[in-house]
């Protein structure tokens, strides 16, 4: 668990959250990772980087709820084949059911946890759009999204400019 202690505040560093972050009715949620919670907490929904969103329990918008996000996510998968994700998810046991959907990218692409064991050992997959690859990381939500701002975890699908020389976190970055 030790990664869910130091990733938050080294976030925090890296790219200050706002002041009066935007949680709407954003709730805590025992059915989420307590670190995820913190992250929420912390930064509010919203997006890293003008690429990365991540979502919450009972956010104000369906666009940004991690129970909506996750219902739309498992209809979709349900009808593919999903070969290469499961080869790259390394589970021959793998089952839709098993993601639940914390966050996405400008591309479309999906960060999910793959719901096995403690909630905070669930590690994060990384899901191509069009479900073509995907890259896992044993880490927390906090820790993955720190991982990718610093480049210490490259997905290759991710364009050549992400990350920034400065990231920042913005509730509506398009707004």
């Amino acid at each position: 668990m030790g990664n869910a202690d130091t990733a938050l505040p080294l976030l925090k560093s890296l790219c200050p959250p706002p002041t009066h972050p935007e949680v709407g009715r954003a709730t805590r949620s025992s059915t989420i990772p307590a670190s995820h919670n913190d992250l929420i907490e912390t930064y509010g929904t919203g997006c890293f980087d003008e690429f990365i969103w991540i979502f919450a329990v009972d956010a104000t918008s369906a666009q940004l709820d991690i129970t909506e996000r996750t219902r739309e996510l498992r209809n979709i998968l349900r009808s593919k084949e999903l070969t290469a994700v499961r080869h790259d998810l390394g589970d021959n046991g793998f089952h839709v059911n098993d993601l639940v959907q914390w966050g996405v990218t400008d591309n479309a692409d999906v960060l999910a946890w793959i719901t096995r064991g403690k909630p905070e050992e669930w590690p994060t997959s990384i899901i191509q759009a069009g479900q073509l690859r995907a890259v896992v990381s044993p880490r927390s939500s906090t820790a993955t999204i720190l991982d990718l701002l610093t480049g210490s975890t490259v997905v290759p699908f991710f364009p050549p400019d992400f990350p920034g020389d400065q990231p920042e976190f913005a509730t509506n970055p398009y707004g």
